[in-house]
């Protein structure tokens, strides 16, 4: 009997080890099978030969017990466009797959498509299988192949950008001094993260308001629509002049528009869009600009800025920030004769602002313009502005002064204006802009404020 007693310790632990968790013993059952965070993977355009972002898919076992997996694979095996990593693992097929009672496994998924005689968009698709006891379950997978023109780090002569295929700049592109790019209405031009297009020429982008010309980052995912310094963006050098930038968009950039070409001829940016800039969407220095029809917005510093001199004209024109993610410490509308931070200072500058709109939503900044010295101001008339200092100063010559401009849908990024906009009726009739930002024509006798004109729904 002591000996029995003696064994009942080992027997209970011998008693315990044996007990395989419930999560963990394999079933066999059919029924058993698997659940996923989707029943598609979808890429976004994947431009030919580049490859794609790593998405992930996440493979769960809802059942009580553990289940083998028996094979996870790829539909087109090895001829697939498409590459898994399986538990750390880059292979197009992996077996017996154990997954716990209540476990999950992510599965990554990359494409890489290969060039074709195709312009438009093509589809490329496959599927993820997996068995599992005795039950085949699978996963699309859907990617759209765009063959492009990709343009590498170097200098380029006179060329011509068509609209055929997009462009992909995957590093510095410069326009050499005496040489003029050309890039056709309704082209597409993506930037990549080491992107920039340096303009020691002369750049002439010729969108139309039914075509218009795009810049924007290269990801094409909807999370990075609105994402900021995606690339670097379009930089005007000190030999260039005579740039033609018209009814085009700059997105996702450092900064949209740098100026810096002292004494040449300006610069020219008509019925453009420039958003999302994690700096400054157009900046210039002691440098010639007109900026006629233009809706720039989202800014992490200047909207527009005019600095150490330069002869500067804003027309028509839509300056804003509503529902920035960005913090910006810096008015919008900033022209001045200095350039903060160096010894120039003291520059003849000009400055003419007519019928345009400089607003925020933002709680910090009373005031939105600055210009220094006020005398650089040739003609300020016929304007909205967010100011407090220059009240006194403006509140004649038909300004409209700290009154919100009742945008018809802010939160969504329409500038356009409600019936009720106090910039509705209130601009000057320019003959040399009878059209807007749309290309829809403008009231000769009480056209709008800003880029858009009203239109009745």
């Amino acid at each position: 009997m002591k000996y029995a007693l003696a064994l009942l310790p080992l027997l209970l632990l011998l008693s315990l080890l044996s007990c395989e968790p419930r999560d963990e013993v394999i079933t066999d059952d059919p029924t058993a099978v698997l659940a996923f965070s989707g029943d598609t993977v979808l890429f976004d355009t994947v431009f030919v030969s580049r490859g794609s972002i790593t998405k992930r898919l996440k493979v769960y076992n809802r059942n009580a017990k553990a289940v083998r997996i028996s094979e996870i694979t790829l539909a087109g095996a090895a001829a697939s466009p498409y590459q898994l990593t399986i538990n750390g693992v880059q292979s197009p097929l992996a077996n017996n797959v154990e997954l716990r009672g209540g476990d999950s496994l992510y599965v990554l998924v990359k494409v890489n498509i290969n060039p074709t005689n195709e312009n438009q968009p093509f589809l490329v698709a496959d599927s993820i299988l997996f068995r599992t006891n005795g039950q085949q379950q699978h996963v699309k997978l859907l990617a759209y192949g765009q063959n492009a023109y990709f343009h590498r780090k170097g200098a380029i002569g006179t060329a011509l950008w068509d609209n055929d295929k997009p462009h992909v700049l995957l590093d510095s592109v410069l326009v050499q001094e005496g040489a003029t790019l050309t890039i056709r209405k309704g082209s597409h031009i993506y930037g990549s993260n080491k992107a920039v297009l340096l303009v020691n020429g002369r750049l002439l982008v010729e969108g139309t308001p039914e075509e218009r010309v795009v810049f924007s980052g290269y990801r094409r995912e909807e999370a990075y629509q609105a994402a900021p310094g995606q690339w670097e963006g379009i930089r005007i050098l000190t030999k260039s002049g005579d740039n033609q930038i018209r009814y085009t968009d700059i997105r996702n950039t450092l900064y949209g528009l740098r100026i810096g070409n002292p004494g040449k001829a300006g610069t020219l940016v008509e019925g453009c869009i420039i958003a999302d800039a994690y700096l400054d969407g157009i900046v210039a220095f002691t440098s010639d600009v007109q900026v006629l029809n233009t809706l720039i917005y989202n800014c992490g510093q200047y909207g527009f800025g005019g600095l150490g001199g330069g002869n500067y004209e804003v027309l028509h024109s839509t300056i804003v920030s509503y529902h920035n993610k960005l913090v910006r410490e810096t008015p919008l509308f900033v022209v001045t004769d200095f350039i903060p931070g160096t010894e120039i200072e003291d520059k003849a500058t000009s400055l003419r602002l007519t019928n345009s709109i400089v607003y925020s939503d933002s709680h910090a900044m009373e005031d939105e313009v600055l210009i220094s010295p006020l005398s650089a101001a040739t003609e300020i008339s016929h304007n909205l502005l967010r100011t407090s200092v220059y009240i006194p100063n403006w509140q004649e010559s038909d300004n409209k002064l700290n009154a919100e401009p009742k945008f018809k849908k802010p939160a969504k990024f329409d500038f356009s204006l409600d019936t009720l906009s106090p910039a509705s009726n209130a601009a000057h009739y320019l003959p040399r802009l009878p059209l807007d930002l749309k290309g829809q024509a403008r009231s000769t006798t009480q056209p709008d404020m800003g880029a858009l004109e009203r239109t009745i729904d």
